[in-house]
């Protein structure tokens, strides 16, 4: 095996996969549809011609039968039914799963000999209405005399070069069974030129390119800040500090493009997640996906495959009702689930919405203090968006027993730290009978942070403007105190938590009315602090020498050159919760 050429061949190969996934999933509701069928011969081709060539015999084998069925199908010698599309999926999985096992350099497993079998099964039949056939059908298992001809045939080199990676082969390329007619010079030409035009660069150089350009931006602002320290008679430096300012300003953004990936990539493994599982739970499903080619940073797109599949499973599972329950509802039989992309801003928004029976808040609740996740006492205190909110605690569900779908407390958790590690925003938002919305908000690059600095008497942190709603002066007749909780009224009757951040960093609670104080507006709560400095793009910085739980994000170099903390306004906004059920 070629170790070189065996990382390219996988990038390729997978990718391959992904597009054959989809239009087959298309050729259920299209079974006709002859591009669909062609695209995914030529991957299941490509894939087995690159495995020959680096002699992956169990894959050979495997997309050699997968492919002697998609012929059938392709050439209308038979017409794909329901049993042929999951027959072909089945397979496609088997492929990936040979795929992750040859990831290490090892000879991947036989595939399942049961799905096998009926898939050669399936190839043979009506094999007698094939053109120039002796009339006979092919007994399953009599096709590897054929096999070794078209592995040494098919054998070819993926191609590479330093840096970049080509695909295994054009798509276009011809597989030798096809025939001539199916082919043309024109998209063998189109598929040059797009492989020209693209450029795959190892995602860990891309990376370190991007942290120069951290490294770049925070040199930006310390050159700005001290321009101005210089004052106005030095106009020559302010002007080149400007053109920096907007020289810098370019690179970044161009840099963030490179980053920027298409959601699509996000949503691409849903339509098979919602097919599947659906037919499982016996329920009617229809999947609407909106605004695949927004773009977003791939570190939220890499990092959302796990929870986007859990909400989805979660929707179908507790939220979408079996047919016969929605039309005794006087509801469609047929559910709709919408995943949608939208782009705002400096922001993308995420949404899962159903339909379906929506989340009952005091069965959440009462299902909360049994599982041990609440007090009876936590519950009278908690806010009907807080009660619902308790779906995504570690531990929580409402399933009974636990199944394979659901039921062990874990999933929702995932999302929401998930969503927390991408400094993004969840909510929920249900209304009973009718449906349920989950949606998720990310900043669209997470390589440059855009911060508030914040003085704390003698101290100066740094609070992230994603997490910030507004600023305000604080108005002491607007603070109420409800037993150990401290609440701010601030638009009618509306109330927050009240942060003291001077009683949690500093030990030493703020004056309100006897110190300089304003307020800072999250969805965490009203933070309160000494004054409001500024903002500025920064760069953040981990700190690894702090225990997991702790208060802060990261930090960053100020302008001023000086190391800020990055506060986590949900982490503080827990502490305050806790000091308060405390006692303190």
């Amino acid at each position: 095996m070629d170790m070189e050429i065996l990382p390219d061949y996988l990038v390729e190969a997978r990718e391959m996969l992904e597009k054959a996934q989809e239009d087959t999933l298309l050729l259920e509701t299209e079974p006709g549809n002859q591009d669909a069928l062609a695209s995914v011969f030529r991957a299941v081709h490509t894939i087995k011609g690159g495995a020959s060539f680096l002699k992956v015999t169990p894959l050979v084998e495997w997309t050699h039968h997968l492919e002697s069925l998609l012929d059938k199908l392709r050439s209308g010698r038979l017409t794909a039914t329901s049993g042929h599309i999951d027959a072909v999926l089945k397979g496609l999985d088997v492929i990936d799963q040979m795929l992750q096992e040859l990831a290490p350099g090892t000879i991947p497993r036989e595939g399942p000999a049961e799905l096998g079998h009926l898939i050669r099964t399936l190839a043979s039949q009506n094999a007698e209405d094939a053109p120039g056939h002796n009339g006979s059908a092919a007994a399953p298992g009599n096709e590897q005399p054929a096999l070794a001809e078209h592995a040494e045939h098919d054998a070819q080199p993926p191609t590479a070069s330093a840096g970049t990676t080509a695909p295994v082969s054009p798509p276009e390329a011809a597989s030798p069974a096809a025939s001539p007619e199916h082919h043309s010079a024109a998209p063998a030409s189109r598929g040059a030129e797009a492989v020209e035009k693209m450029l795959r660069i190892d995602a860990s150089r891309l990376d370190a390119v991007m942290n120069q350009v951290g490294e770049l931006v925070l040199l930006r602002n310390r050159l700005a800040s001290a321009v101005t320290a210089l004052g106005k008679e030095n106009d020559n430096m302010s002007r080149i500090a400007r053109e920096m300012d907007l020289t810098v300003n370019d690179i970044q953004n161009t840099v963030m493009r490179l980053r920027m990936q298409p959601c699509k990539r996000l949503f691409q493994s849903l339509p098979r997640v919602v097919r599947d599982l659906s037919r499982e739970l016996g329920k009617d499903v229809r999947l609407e996906l909106v605004g695949e080619d927004v773009e977003i940073d791939k570190t939220v797109v890499d990092a959302l495959s796990a929870p986007m599949t859990h909400l989805v499973r979660n929707s179908l599972d507790h939220g979408i009702e079996l047919p016969a329950a929605r039309t005794a509802a006087n509801k469609p039989a047929t559910a709709v689930l919408r995943v949608a992309a939208i782009h705002l801003g400096d922001k993308v928004r995420i949404e899962v919405v159903d339909d379906g029976r929506g989340v009952d808040r005091r069965l959440v609740t009462q299902k909360a203090i049994e599982k041990g996740v609440i007090t009876p006492e936590q519950a009278a205190h908690l806010s009907e968006q807080a009660a619902l909110e308790l779906i995504f605690r570690p531990g929580f569900s409402t399933k009974e027993q636990a199944s394979d779908l659901s039921g062990r407390g874990v999933g929702m958790d995932v999302v929401k730290e998930t969503t927390h590690k991408l400094r993004g925003r969840l909510s929920l938002d249900t209304r009973p009978g009718q449906g349920t919305r989950i949606a998720m908000e990310f900043p669209l690059t997470l390589a440059v942070l855009p911060v508030l600095y914040l003085r704390l008497r003698e101290d100066v942190y740094a609070l992230p403007i994603s997490s910030i709603d507004s600023l305000t002066d604080l108005e002491e007749d607007r603070v109420h105190r409800l037993g150990s909780r401290v609440t701010y009224r601030v638009h009618g009757t509306q109330t927050v938590p009240l942060v003291d951040l001077g009683s949690i960093l500093q030990e030493k609670p703020m004056r309100i009315g006897a110190e300089s104080i304003e307020g800072v507006l999250t969805e965490k709560g009203l933070f309160i602090v000494s004054e409001v400095l500024g903002n500025e793009d920064s760069v953040v910085k981990p700190i690894d020498f702090l225990t997991s739980q702790n208060w802060y994000q990261g930090a960053t170099i100020s302008g001023q050159g000086s190391v800020v903390l990055i506060l986590d306004a949900g982490a503080l906004s827990c502490a305050a919760s806790a000091a308060a059920e405390g006692g303190m």
